[in-house]
């Protein structure tokens, strides 16, 4: 009997598009806030990134508590939690209290993502994972396409804190979705005994060493490349003499090209295997970098951010499906804790290094470094990863 994804939309895909267009809504809201309370561009800095550190750092912690609570369990615990500090980060006006509440709400959203990433890798088959994820990545691109126009048309019309609010509403409701969806078979070993028994973390590292080493390099490196997107195109169109309305338009159009190619990536992703998406995207991305170098006018470099767009397009779900192919079949999620830290720190390391050698040795430089990266990440998904949509492997990476 064929698996159906169409079960998924109320368990999955209507709460992923709702956090997403919560996490979405704050985006503009936050730097609005602390501005309003009195913070420095600095301050600004730290709040923004307080929701990313707080996932990143409680990404393995979180997986172990998947497999002690469950799937839907820490579902409901994500989303309680959003909804509390949401509400905290609205009623606060002190910076260094909405900094710890934007932390533990990047803690609670952790718990959710790492969670439905979980329940994803343990109830769909590997044959179906490329649609399932790239809707699922999709799906999530298009909630932070709308949830920063609708944070910021209600701060300026209503007030700077109604976005918080409407983040914690939406949040219990997402967590009364979660709570009336199914939830995912226990974890099941080949004899059918259920194993809640999780791996140290030190244990699960070593068992898939490997795999860590060589996929979670590629991770990152896909990762750093697509943060690099959103420093070294702005930065680079106020090089050029661009005004922000232009950069305005540059990016609303390349993040339109990037959320229409999920559902098609998935179908290739199922039908002709994992690399036919993943490797095309990165090469994509690192060629797009080496042409930014020779752009001087706004057409120029919006065909380049239209390419780099239709790069990441082609990457939606890729390496969500690459860390559930290469996780274990029992307990995937103490797997996928560490999985995202690699993704993390790639993400996090697109921003400072790309403007610091831009600031350093100009911007020519910083693109071409950038590219060189991403062609090391070319030849590690040409010739260092399998196919994973094999189904005979468990762990290919040998």
């Amino acid at each position: 009997m064929e698996f159906k994804l169409r079960p998924l939309i109320l368990t999955v895909y209507l709460p992923a598009f709702l956090t997403a267009m919560s996490i979405g809504m704050l985006a503009p809201i936050i730097p609005a806030k602390v501005d309003l309370i009195g913070g420095t561009v600095f301050v600004i800095g730290l709040a923004v990134g307080a929701r990313g550190l707080g996932e990143a750092i409680f990404s393995i912690p979180t997986g172990l508590l998947i497999i002690k609570l469950g799937n839907k369990n820490t579902m409901l615990l994500g989303m309680i939690g959003m909804s509390v500090f949401a509400l905290l980060s609205g009623i606060t006006d002190n910076n260094l209290i909405l900094y710890i509440w934007l932390f533990c709400l990047g803690i609670f959203y952790g718990f959710f993502s790492l969670s439905r990433h979980s329940f994803l890798t343990q109830i769909v088959p590997r044959a179906f994972r490329g649609k399932a994820f790239s809707r699922f990545g999709g799906i999530n691109r298009i909630g932070w396409f709308f949830g920063p126009v609708i944070g910021g048309f209600t701060a300026g019309s209503i007030g700077v804190n109604i976005p918080f609010y409407i983040v914690a509403t939406i949040s219990l409701l997402t967590t009364f979705i979660i709570l009336f969806g199914h939830d995912p078979s226990s974890y099941i070993n080949a004899n059918g005994h259920v194993d809640k028994t999780p791996d140290s973390t030190l244990n699960t590292f070593k068992a898939h060493k490997q795999s860590f080493a060589i996929g979670g390099t590629a991770q990152f490196i896909m990762q750093f490349l697509r943060e690099c997107r959103h420093v070294l195109i702005p930065v680079w169109a106020f090089s050029i003499g661009l005004e922000v309305e232009q950069l305005g338009i540059i990016q609303s159009l390349s993040s339109a090209i990037d959320m229409t190619l999920f559902y098609p990536v998935g179908i290739v992703m199922d039908r002709f295997g994992r690399k036919w998406t993943s490797l095309p995207s990165i090469l994509l991305l690192a060629t797009g970098f080496i042409i930014m170098t020779s752009v001087d006018s706004f057409t120029g470099l919006l065909l380049v951010s239209l390419l780099l767009g239709f790069a990441n397009g082609l990457g939606s779900g890729a390496m969500l499906t690459l860390g559930a192919d290469l996780s274990p079949s029992i307990n995937p999620s103490a797997f996928l804790g560490i999985w995202r830290v690699f993704g993390w720190t790639g993400n996090s390391a697109g921003g400072p290094v790309s403007g610091g050698i831009a600031q350093l040795f100009g911007l020519t430089a910083s693109s071409l470094v950038v590219a060189a990266i991403g062609l090391v990440g070319v030849g590690i998904f040409a010739f260092l990863i399998p196919e994973t949509l094999s189904k005979k492997q468990n762990n290919p990476i040998h």
